[in-house]
């Protein structure tokens, strides 16, 4: 099943897709894990589309269809924390990093004017210092960085404004999931039907077919599912599609490797633009174990002293 835009999002997805047509193709030449593009960051903040969510007849669905869009290209940008969060926080500066606790790496934190810290049970807004910040070389293909300490401005916010940041992250994080596994299957099935083997191409043989069918399915339903999230901006809904989200890219990331045999481990190929974004992802939040345990708390709450009660 599928759904159809409303007018307005059509005429919003055509606009980012026009943006987005320079950014399809991978770095030419020699490139090494990392393929993030100032350019590209910089031109959706320019366009405007990183208030998307605070517009008019807009809201945090058709921010996540964006953060899908530009996922799915091999270029790495912020979006999701500045299109979902920074307007909570009333936050103009992006990009925004978002940082799962001190001494852990954090995903566009040398980029990032502002940071949003996990920690005690609440999330704190501040300005991350240059010398605060340790960069973290890496192969997840994301430009990472180490806050060892916490920004001297940060800021506490209150419980039910730390719990609809982190609702909005785990959106966040589904939403891109969704995007980077669309990207890593296309790249494969264009693989698959260029690579001649046995006298005709990999994609003609029957089990592949299969195997990327299926995986097709989990992309399709991580991409409603995290959609949905956005549109219900609810707890119990983020926590279920980045849960699926985080379970079904092991499967994908399996099968686009296995398809694209040795070549696909090569920085020649750009598979891992998009597969070693997804291996970090996999354990953004706390993972498979908090989303379940927190989908489940969502789902079935009681007020039991025997509820097992996940921090932020």
């Amino acid at each position: 099943m599928d759904f159809d835009y409303s007018d307005d999002q059509q005429i919003l997805m055509t606009a980012f897709d026009s943006l987005l047509d320079d950014y399809r193709q991978p770095p030419h030449g020699r490139h090494g894990y990392v393929a993030y593009s100032a350019e590209l960051q910089a031109e959706v903040a320019r366009a405007g589309f990183l208030e998307i969510a605070e517009q008019p007849g807009f809201g945090p669905l058709e921010a996540a269809l964006l953060i899908e869009a530009v996922a799915a290209c091999p270029h790495s940008v912020e979006l999701a924390a500045s299109m979902l969060i920074a307007p909570l926080l009333g936050e103009t500066q992006a990009p925004l990093a978002i940082a799962w606790g001190l001494g852990r790496p954090a995903r566009y934190l040398p980029q990032a004017r502002k940071v949003c810290v996990f920690r005690e049970g609440h999330a704190w807004v501040g300005t991350p210092a240059a010398e605060a910040i340790r960069q973290s070389i890496s192969v997840a293909a994301y430009p990472l960085g180490i806050l060892d300490s916490m920004p001297e401005d940060a800021v506490r916010l209150s419980a039910a404004e730390s719990a609809k940041v982190h609702r909005r992250a785990l959106i966040g994080i589904a939403a891109e999931a969704a995007g980077l596994m669309r990207g890593a299957l296309d790249q494969t099935v264009q693989y698959v039907k260029e690579r001649q083997q046995f006298g005709q191409s990999l994609g003609a043989f029957q089990a592949i077919q299969h195997r990327l069918a299926e995986c097709a399915q989990l992309v399709r339903g991580a991409k409603w599912l995290a959609l949905r999230a956005a549109h219900s901006d609810s707890d119990a809904v983020a926590a279920t599609a980045c849960l699926y989200a985080q379970q079904s890219m092991r499967r994908v990331i399996t099968d686009c490797h296995q398809f694209t045999g040795a070549m696909g481990l090569t920085l020649e190929f750009p598979l891992h633009l998009w597969t070693y974004r997804l291996k970090f992802l996999q354990g953004e939040a706390g993972g498979v174990p908090t989303q379940a345990q927190r989908a489940a708390n969502s789902l079935w709450q009681d007020n039991t002293e025997e509820r097992v009660r996940i921090a932020v």
